[in-house]
């Protein structure tokens, strides 16, 4: 038996005794690099973790925009404000048209053909009430007073709206800059990675599959960088610029007092105001009523001059009994109508209301997952630097996953505020504030 433990001993000593030999040897000479497929730190892992604090992956306000389009492209908000400052002061000029008195001069001379007749003529004044006299050219004046402002409020809301449209196309080529931008940097932040999961795949580390979906990120920024790049130049209005980074410190002032406003401002409204006036031009009696007031100096033939001064009436014997009632019903569709657009104005105003809040709160989210994303990054650089070995050892792999979502939040964060924007846009075009003040106040920002 002591034999037999010997025998087992001695060789089990011996190979012990060469393995520590062959590790003291190993520690001695020059580590090999690792063979394809062992565990190396990525360089694009030791990149990204130095670079987790630069600026162009951490912001997250929008960059100045470059456009080579001048302030002349702004037509139509050139031409609104032209509008808006010639309304009044044409409205007043409309008003101040003196209609026509009424009064006419009168004459007539005539020669008789007989030997024993001399001359007649008849000269003087006329002042004419009705018919073709002071209070019909009082009643064509109010009607083209009526009618011009009425073509003015229509020519004001259709400027207005294509203002809108041309507002909105402002914000949506700020996105497709914006974005030219951000997804050059996602190709970028791609390739690298693209090319390391290659190289795992090669060494049997990485499966097509997480390779192909590396490929289809890569070559959804390349077709998005191509597509934005390309996308035609327009006016970039630097106060949307400057308000766009501090989009998420707007607070609208409260709907009612937002509605008031943009009724007020409403031409739409202001038109079925002057639309109502149509019923007193509705035909009456007195459109064929004719009182006429004459001085005159005559003379007939043979008589001798003489002066004369009369009045001559002619009352039409029919009247429209139907008249008040289809006047009355006139204005009341017009008030109507004023009711309902204004109760459309204060819907659609709670609409954007709650859509610029809910876009704010996604763009909140975003930035509070950006937060989140960023802090597991960080951890995962941390553990490429101080390896655990109880956990496995996929932090070059998470440092990349987290960069590559970052760099995707960072991008949605940013066209949130454009989103944010877009809405205030269509706000403001329902109020048309005369200063920002009129519409949102800015929140202090924190420090």
């Amino acid at each position: 038996m002591q034999g037999l433990w010997h025998g087992v001993i001695a060789p089990t000593a011996i190979a012990f005794a060469a393995a520590l030999a062959v590790a003291a040897h190993a520690q001695q000479a020059p580590q090999k690099p690792p063979a394809p497929g062992q565990q190396v730190r990525l360089r694009l892992a030791n990149n990204l973790c130095n670079s987790m604090t630069n600026q162009t992956l951490t912001t997250q306000l929008v960059p100045p925009l470059a456009s080579t389009a001048g302030a002349e492209t702004s037509i139509n908000t050139s031409l609104l404000q032209r509008m808006e400052q010639r309304r009044d002061t044409y409205f007043s000029q409309l008003d101040g048209l003196v209609p026509f008195n009424g009064l006419y001069a009168t004459g007539q001379l005539d020669q008789s053909f007989q030997e024993d007749r001399g001359a007649r003529y008849a000269f003087g004044l006329e002042w004419e009430l009705y018919d073709q006299g002071r209070g019909e050219s009082r009643r064509q004046l109010d009607r083209i007073r009526l009618d011009n402002k009425v073509q003015y409020l229509q020519v004001l809301r259709d400027t207005e709206a294509r203002q809108v449209q041309e507002q909105l196309l402002a914000v949506d080529q700020m996105r497709n800059k914006l974005l030219a931008t951000l997804y050059q940097r996602e190709v970028a932040a791609v390739r690298p990675v693209l090319e390391r999961r290659r190289q795992e795949l090669a060494a049997g580390r990485a499966t097509r599959a997480e390779v192909a979906e590396i490929e289809y990120k890569a070559e959804r920024a390349a077709l998005r960088t191509q597509h934005y790049v390309n996308a035609r130049d327009v006016l970039v209005y630097p106060q949307a610029q400057d308000l766009i980074n501090r989009i998420e410190d707007v607070q609208l002032h409260p709907e009612r007092e937002l509605t008031e406003r943009a009724v007020s401002r409403s031409p739409e409204i202001q038109l079925q105001t002057l639309l109502a006036e149509r019923a007193a031009f509705i035909p009456s009696p007195e459109d064929n009523l004719s009182v006429r007031l004459y001085l005159e100096r005559t003379k007939e033939f043979d008589r001798g001059p003489s002066h004369i001064a009369g009045v001559r009436v002619r009352i039409p014997l029919d009247r429209d009994r139907n008249r008040p009632q289809l006047q009355q019903a006139s204005r009341e569709l017009y008030e109507e109508q004023k009711e309902s657009m204004r109760a459309a104005l204060s819907q659609k105003l709670s609409l954007l209301t709650e859509r610029l809040r809910l876009k704010q709160n996604d763009m909140r989210l975003l930035q509070a997952e950006s937060r989140m994303v960023r802090q597991k990054a960080e951890l995962s650089c941390y553990r490429l630097e101080h390896p655990v070995a109880s956990l496995p050892d996929t932090a070059d792999r998470d440092v990349e996953e987290f960069t590559l979502r970052l760099v995707e939040l960072q991008r949605e964060i940013l066209t949130a505020r454009l989103d944010v924007l877009e809405v205030l846009t269509q706000v403001s075009a329902m109020v048309k504030p005369r200063e920002p003040q009129e519409l949102y106040s800015l929140r202090p920002a924190p420090r």
